[in-house]
């Protein structure tokens, strides 16, 4: 499937490229969330037309992702307070939407997709480093705490 993308794309490409993508990765991520539209002769006349506006936007994208990692580089932690079992494992577990409310909750927003976390859910107590992409040129990190309590 091949389209033009609208925005810079982590590991795929910047504003403006044309790429072939696998069809469910495009009709299932790129083409929903507008960060790309099919690469017709129509639609290239009229990425065309608009792309200082485009280009405009994703300049202050990057700004406000820009600002949010320097608000969240001066956080030191994030800390969370939950009920463990007696072999210290978690009822349930914290996962990106949890990290992202969190955060939220403290006074940086952050969406659930912006949360990278390759090894998956936090199941139990301890430290744990999380990724944040805020842009696809805007990665940080922030230190997760989880402190149990038997209960």
């Amino acid at each position: 499937m091949e389209l033009i993308l609208l925005e810079k794309v982590h590991n795929l490409g910047d504003l403006g490229d044309t790429v072939n993508v696998k069809p469910g990765y495009g009709r299932n991520f790129l083409l929903p969330r507008g960060k790309a539209v099919p690469a017709t002769a129509q639609n290239k006349e009229k990425f065309e037309a608009e792309r200082e506006e485009l280009q405009r936007q994703a300049g202050e994208k990057l700004a406000s992702a820009e600002a949010r990692r320097e608000a969240i580089d001066e956080l030191e932690s994030v800390v969370f307070t939950v009920n463990v079992s007696p072999e210290g494992r978690l009822y349930g577990s914290i996962s990106a939407r949890e990290i992202a409310d969190k955060l939220t909750e403290m006074g940086y927003p952050v969406e659930k997709v912006e949360v990278d976390q390759p090894e998956g859910p936090i199941r139990e107590a301890g430290e744990y480093t999380v990724g944040l992409i805020l842009h696809a040129d805007v990665i940080t990190e922030v230190k997760v705490v989880v402190i149990g309590e038997e209960g």
